[in-house]
């Protein structure tokens, strides 16, 4: 962790005698995501990322949790989020373009939109509605563990892994929100959707054998996308033309 960063950037109070950092723009974010631009990020150690998911798992609230994440999240620069967006593009070029094309908006909202409001909730400028985290976060951080232990057994390094259940952790545990933004798509016509306080996923419950997805600790409920397209009485339809197992093999996260 950088402290001087940490503390500038990933304040969990507002003294009144602290002034508040500028407006957020796009000078303001090219420090904030690059605050060691021009050195060479090291490569994260299992040990560390160990430490990380310990003090992720040891978090009763949402504001230690906030904490947790900022710290580890200090790490990365701007080129990391780039990298990580760089890379879901080149994985979903084949993919049809018109479903592509509101496709990746929306990813970009879940990796950078995440990080911008991480900074803001952490700088005291958004407010944080503090209270016990979900009881399944220790599972969750074990289970980003073992896939960081997997990346690196299959010769791989865990950087952009770490980043992105670090950016989920903020979005599903401190913010309640599904791991994937309202509006994401998925082929079908099916996407995610709010009522309410109350958050739907086409596919939420049909993670199936996708290892160390992130869907089982998701705050969204399953949907089958029935009543996006047609109402209730269609449910039974829509799972039999098998488009919600067309959605999870295309896009699960």
């Amino acid at each position: 962790m950088r402290p001087g960063f940490f503390k500038r950037f990933f304040r969990l109070s507002s003294p009144a005698d602290t002034p508040l950092p500028p407006n957020p723009g796009p000078a303001m974010w090219e420090e904030v995501l690059a605050p060691t631009q021009g050195e060479r990020r090291r490569v994260f150690t299992l040990d560390e990322v160990d430490v990380i998911c310990a003090e992720m798992k040891d978090a009763e609230t949402r504001r230690e949790l906030l904490a947790a994440v900022g710290r580890g999240i200090s790490s990365f620069q701007v080129t990391d989020l780039r990298a990580m967006m760089e890379n879901f593009r080149r994985k979903t070029k084949d993919l049809e373009p018109g479903y592509r094309r509101l496709l990746l908006p929306k990813v970009e909202e879940q990796v950078m939109g995440a990080y911008h409001d991480l900074a803001l909730t952490c700088q005291g400028k958004k407010p944080l509605d503090d209270g016990p985290v979900d009881p399944s976060l220790p599972a969750y951080a074990e289970m980003v563990a073992e896939a960081c232990r997997a990346r690196v057994a299959a010769g791989k390094v865990p950087d952009l892994l770490v980043l992105k259940y670090l950016l989920a952790a903020y979005t599903m545990y401190v913010c309640g929100r599904p791991a994937h933004p309202v509006g994401t798509p998925f082929p079908g016509g099916l996407e995610v959707y709010a009522e309410g306080e109350t958050y739907y996923c086409p596919v939420r419950e049909k993670e199936g054998d996708v290892p160390f997805s992130l869907c089982p600790y998701c705050p969204a409920r399953q949907d089958t996308g029935a009543r996006t397209l047609h109402g209730e009485a269609e449910a039974e339809r829509i799972e039999n033309l098998g488009i919600i197992e067309e959605s999870r093999r295309h896009y699960h996260g």
